[in-house]
């Protein structure tokens, strides 16, 4: 891609004639990042289970950007509504450029209070649609200049979380998909992970088991002493979407306030 050294510094970040589909769009992140990138120009495609939340994001974003949107209802672990999501997007826009697979849940499950059932719903939840869904996308992506699949991971698919052991587990083998889809969708795809620590989420957080104590102080064993927002997320979604990250596929990248640290020279308990 030819790169002029003179352009404004944010055009690498515009996403001017982009079509992006992003699952699981009526939550927090996912409308977010659909606001996020519509303001770099792209249109967006607004996908969630729930139509009307989808419908409220898409309406939102139109009228802040004057971006033409998409709100479609899909079950993403519905081989038929994945079909009628490209269909529509087809139709509506004639092309797909970006496919964000952001749709995930997870909640406390203690590890060996889990049924195979559970597991494997929540393996097709996290993991499965998004291989379904990027295949059937994969032959439209292959005809766009930097076209990319991107996977939204988290921080508990990359270390022992026996708390989370069935949502743990999906989001492993999602990141590990996401370097394989890479490998062999180069050069015309690139596939990369957002690895996403805990993000302020409101109720879906509290569903997902914690309390506002055991938030407190989960953001204050962070590096940056605070839980993410739902944007922090959303801008690393442009940058992995966008011409400045050309370059870029089979990475993961850790969005999570620098971590948790613990001195290796401890002097309280």
């Amino acid at each position: 891609m030819p790169h002029d050294p003179y352009q404004r510094l944010e055009s690498p970040f515009a996403l001017d004639g982009y079509v992006v589909v992003i699952t699981g769009a009526g939550g927090a992140i996912g409308g977010a990042t659909a606001e996020v990138l519509a303001a770099a120009g792209a249109n967006v495609v607004v996908s969630d289970l729930n139509l009307d939340t989808a419908q409220a994001v898409a309406d939102k974003v139109t009228k802040e950007t004057g971006k033409e949107t998409l709100a479609i209802k899909t079950d993403v672990t519905s081989e038929s509504d994945q079909h009628a999501l490209l269909d529509a997007t087809l139709a509506k826009f004639g092309k797909i450029t970006a496919l964000i697979n952001n749709v995930g849940w997870g909640e406390y499950t203690p590890l060996w209070e889990v049924s195979m059932d559970y597991m494997m719903k929540s393996y097709l939840l996290n993991t499965v649609s998004a291989y379904s869904l990027t295949k059937l996308c994969l032959p439209h992506l292959k005809k766009e200049e930097n076209a990319s699949v991107t996977f939204s991971g988290s921080a508990v698919g990359t270390t022992p979380s026996p708390e989370f052991i069935s949502y743990s587990n999906a989001k492993a083998a999602l990141l590990h998909m996401s370097k394989s889809i890479a490998a062999m969708s180069g050069p015309h795809v690139r596939s990369n992970s957002i690895v996403i620590g805990s993000v302020d989420n409101g109720e879906a957080t509290l569903k997902a088991g914690y309390d506002p104590e055991m938030l407190r102080r989960l953001a204050e064993s962070f590096v940056m002493k605070r839980r993410g927002a739902p944007y922090d997320i959303a801008y690393a979604f442009n940058f992995l979407v966008s011409p400045a990250a050309s370059w870029i596929t089979g990475v993961q990248l850790d969005v999570n306030g620098g971590g948790s640290y613990k001195s290796k020279m401890p002097t309280e308990d």
